[in-house]
């Protein structure tokens, strides 16, 4: 192993794993200055990371989906590639994003890049196999879900658990009385948040659902106001055309905290956002659509009986999940259902959801077992603390 050069790549697919990335590189900055290159967008460039390739390129989820992407996917690779050729950083992050990421942490391993797996695949899920694939090429594992770790510890491959930063960063910024009048929304009811996913594949799939959805409500809930946050890494005008045609829907430039937590009843689609709504106190309804390969593929591989994080991390069903069949006139009825019946059984069980997770400063334990990581392969670090 060579001298430890202050160079760093971190690896995000998508913009909640570039969130995480930017507050675990502002972590480890603060005590161990880096030179950070990576794989992302314009939170990390604006932290003043330098970024190989803008991951919007490349972000998609499925199977045959990837295959559209795969000239940008391989452009991508070989960027890297190139960059570790030329610089061999000392150190690489990956985040979340396990398609790309072990691909990367195979060719890392091969030229003698120490790497670290911040928020690593769902090994417990589906595609068991990827645990030898992380055993071999990945030197730590930073779990942030309460039962990772023992599976880890089962296969011998060095983990920490640091709890999920989502407890700590997850706040809505504005009451919801602010929110409501400060967005028009006084006197409507119920308020329903919808979030058809932060990759262009997922709204395409999910986006024509919820506007028939949308529409059998509409039929029983007169005073309704619907509201769509709109992700940074997406067009706002891919959702205008469903807009124009449903005017109660009201697009807001970011705020889902705002709006989960402000809201009687969500629509998300399966992803991080439903932990979001489970810590911002949202009773919700989970969706989840994907190519029929991709479903046929997954429903062979898939070992667990939820996909949505809060129903896994309470082992039963808390959110309604509706996957690949979503028939807007039973996801309506359950709607209805739930704001008429089911929301203080909803609240409850999303309080036994935020006990499980705790409360830890988990960026800050994950930069502590970086460094100490590191500290085992170059030795003592100069570091500000």
């Amino acid at each position: 192993m060579g001298l430890f050069n202050r160079k760093a790549v971190i690896i995000a697919g998508e913009l909640s794993g570039e969130i995480h990335a930017l507050h675990l590189v502002n972590a480890i900055n603060a005590v161990l200055p880096l030179q950070w290159s990576a794989i992302g967008s314009e939170r990390l460039r604006a932290a003043g990371v330098d970024i190989l390739y803008d991951y919007r390129e490349i972000s998609v989820t499925g199977l045959s989906e990837v295959l559209p992407k795969l000239p940008q996917i391989w452009r991508a690779y070989r960027s890297l590639k190139r960059y570790f050729l030329e610089s061999l950083p000392s150190l690489l992050i990956l985040v979340d994003f396990p398609g790309f990421n072990l691909r990367v942490a195979r060719m890392a391993k091969k030229l003698g890049i120490p790497t670290v797996y911040f928020i690593p695949p769902q090994v417990w899920a589906w595609r068991a196999t990827r645990i030898n694939q992380i055993k071999r090429d990945v030197g730590l594992v930073i779990s942030i879900l309460p039962f990772e770790k023992a599976l880890y510890d089962e296969y011998d491959i060095p983990s920490v658990y640091v709890g999920h930063p989502f407890m700590t960063t997850v706040r809505p910024g504005r009451s919801r009385s602010v929110f409501v009048e400060e967005s028009g929304l006084r006197e409507k009811w119920p308020i329903i948040t919808i979030m058809p996913g932060s990759r262009e594949n997922e709204i395409a799939k999910h986006m024509p659902i919820l506007v028939q959805v949308i529409g059998r409500l509409r039929q029983h809930l007169k005073q309704m106001a619907v509201i769509l946050p709109v992700a940074e890494t997406i067009d706002r005008g891919v959702f205008e055309p469903f807009v124009r045609e449903n005017p109660e829907i009201h697009l807001l430039e970011g705020a889902s905290g705002d709006a989960l937590a402000s809201s009687d009843i969500a629509l998300v689609a399966s992803g991080s956002a439903t932990l979001e709504a489970a810590i911002l106190n949202c009773p919700t309804i989970v969706i989840y659509k994907v190519s029929p390969f991709s479903f046929f593929v997954a429903k062979h591989l898939v070992k667990v009986g939820h996909i949505s994080l809060p129903n896994l991390i309470a082992g039963r069903e808390i959110f309604p999940e509706y996957i690949q069949d979503l028939d807007p006139e039973s996801i309506a009825e359950r709607a209805l259902h739930v704001l008429n019946n089911e929301t203080a059984r909803m609240k409850n069980d999303m309080e036994e959801v935020r006990r499980k997770l705790g409360m830890s400063d988990s960026y800050g334990l994950a930069r502590d077992a970086i460094v100490q990581f590191l500290e085992r392969i170059y030795g003592p670090l100069s570091t500000t603390s």
